[in-house]
């Protein structure tokens, strides 16, 4: 497959191995583009230490097939967009993305193809929306490091206030899991924007949209419980946490923690069983198509678990949830 990449003002008189660095090739691609691949501009061959000048057209033959005819229909899997360089699936929830140490077949990777995939956008198990899979290594770094935009809907117990804010508590792994995070001092910076979208007041429960400033696991499940608003059906960061909680396990900011515990009533507990995993649903994706550089917006319909769910609490859902 051809790439190519005209040179800014930026550009200028900067080596070739600059200029597509910044491009998103990586150093290993680099090395496959040297050996097996070839760049030229004007019909001249380049190497990657020469340098080029602003508005020459790069022309760059990448020596990775593409496996656009090796892609496999699945009944199971919603292909929701395709092309010679993304797949992205509307993922149901119990679906597992790619292999791993507890479970390494029947993954969403091998059913799409029997050669390598790139996930980009990876979800808990449990939680259903769009994931975003590159088809080529090139697509997965150039998108991986670059900004993309991911909303999420979540029914949460309670009601936020203010109605529209930021979720902020910093995220490390347990030290008494290895599945489970905390909120610790001395972990990974992790913000969450969040809006209320609708309410219903005889559940109690508020349907919000969230939006990931950064992508820690867990994340937005575990900011809801620390900020004393868990996921409905949330069994690892739920009510049942709250219910058997001490200000020592520190699983709720401790200002917040009377608050928390008003929501630990049988009849509000009741609600988690109306849905057998979390209710998280990432509903729209926005990101920079490594050939076009055009942003693709995808949105993703809601599981039917998850629209059943809705209506019986009589609440009205637009998936463009951005």
């Amino acid at each position: 497959m051809i790439f190519t990449w005209e040179c800014k003002d930026e550009d200028d008189q900067k080596t070739v191995r600059q200029v597509l660095t910044q491009a998103g090739f990586s150093n290993r691609l680099l090395k496959k583009v040297r050996r097996l691949g070839s760049i030229t501009v004007n019909g001249r061959s380049l190497r990657l230490i020469d340098r080029i000048n602003s508005g020459e057209i790069l022309l760059i033959s990448l020596p990775e097939p593409q496996d656009q005819a090796g892609l496999r229909q699945d009944p199971e899997l919603d292909v929701i967009y395709i092309d010679d360089w993304y797949v992205a699936i509307n993922k149901k929830p119990g679906q597992v993305i790619h292999p791993t140490a507890t479970h390494n077949t029947g993954t969403i990777t091998d059913r799409l193809s029997t050669t390598p995939l790139h996930p980009i956008l990876r979800l808990d198990r449990e939680t259903s929306g769009v994931i975003l899979i590159a088809r080529m290594a090139f697509a997965h770094h150039f998108t991986s490091t670059r900004k993309m935009k991911k909303n999420y809907l979540g029914l949460v117990h309670g009601r936020f206030y203010p109605p529209r804010g930021t979720l902020t508590g910093s995220v490390k792994r347990s030290e008494d899991s290895f599945m489970r995070r905390v909120i610790s001092p001395d972990g990974k910076e992790a913000v969450t924007l969040y809006r209320e979208i609708a309410h219903s007041t005889d559940a109690n429960v508020s349907l919000v949209s969230f939006k990931l400033l950064t992508g820690r696991t867990h994340q937005i499940r575990l900011h809801c419980l620390w900020h004393a608003h868990p996921l409905v059906g949330d069994t690892m960061y739920g009510l049942q946490q709250l219910k058997n909680i001490t200000v020592e396990q520190d699983y709720v900011r401790p200002d917040l923690l009377p608050q928390a515990l008003t929501l630990c009533q049988p009849e509000q507990m009741l609600t988690d069983n109306l849905i057998n995993r979390h209710a998280l649903h990432a509903c729209h994706l926005e990101f920079e198509h490594v050939a076009s550089r055009q942003t693709i917006t995808i949105n993703a319909d809601l599981t039917p678990d998850l629209d059943s769910l809705f209506k019986q609490l009589n609440i009205a859902v637009k998936i463009n949830c951005n």
